[in-house]
């Protein structure tokens, strides 16, 4: 239950390339952000209705809200490196599925947009294959598969890096990755959210965010790596974020990710 944002969200990304690559594959990439936008008010107005209204609090310096999150992150030794791997984590989600459509639109692929798209029901299998890694955490497993997680994320890479040619190949390691991806953001997710103390909001603040910044970085340095070195650098560089994300699990598996304090 306690992994359900970070399950929703990958699941929902991966969803998301599929439906907008059939989108402009026959109305163009324009219809695309009309049909969000549609979408978005459409959402707001039933959400509008569905989202109970709370009692009138007192007014808090936003700021000073802001700062608590921080605060609230500080107070417990498993936080900081458990945001830390889990943004690094979608990270690697990000810059692979924003690097894939580079690999699979040029030669000896040239797929189309929509072609493009359907990969993502590929990763969905993965993602929803790890939907129950929260179990996991239940069983008093969570630093442990996380730890496995992240090494057949560094794995699903490599295999990256081998089958950039096969499409058989990518398939495969779509889901292997989208798989490892899925359960390290559950398994982090549901370990911070169990953490003792009465500021779970704060700390799901501090995971989302960091995880959106790390999607987000991802994104943004694909363009500029492909243009550098192509399919290598960016297999290359997403296994320097996990080894990154490995090492810090390493570090503090035996300390603070097992601290619940």
């Amino acid at each position: 239950m306690l992994g359900t944002i970070a399950s929703g969200a990958l699941i929902g990304v991966l969803l998301s390339r599929t439906i907008s690559g059939a989108v402009a594959e026959y109305a163009g990439w324009r219809a695309i952000y009309v049909l969000a936008a549609i979408l978005t008010v459409a959402l707001a107005v039933v959400l509008s209705f569905l989202i109970p209204r709370l009692e009138k609090r007192p007014a808090t310096n936003y700021f000073r809200l802001l700062g608590s999150v921080f605060t609230t992150v500080a107070q417990h030794r498993a936080a900081a490196p458990t945001i830390l791997i889990s943004a690094s984590a979608f990270c690697v989600f990000s810059l692979f599925w924003t690097s894939l459509t580079f690999l699979l639109s040029a030669q000896p692929f040239s797929f189309t947009v929509g072609q493009i798209g359907l990969f993502g029901l590929a990763g969905l299998v993965g993602a929803v294959a790890a939907r129950r890694a929260g179990m996991l955490h239940d069983r008093g497993w969570s630093v442990p598969a996380s730890g496995i997680a992240l090494t057949l994320l560094a794995v699903s890479l490599v295999g990256a890096w081998l089958a950039q040619s096969s499409v058989i190949g990518l398939i495969v390691v779509v889901i292997v990755l989208d798989l490892a991806t899925q359960a390290t953001l559950v398994l982090s997710q549901t370990r911070l959210l169990s953490l003792p103390g009465q500021n779970r909001s704060r700390l799901n603040t501090a995971i989302v965010v960091s995880n959106f910044l790390g999607g987000a970085i991802g994104s943004a340095i694909a363009g500029p790596l492909w243009a550098t070195g192509g399919w290598t650098i960016i297999t290359g560089t997403a296994l320097g974020i996990v080894i990154v994300a490995l090492l810090v699990w390493t570090l503090t598996r035996r300390g603070a990710l097992i601290d619940q304090n």
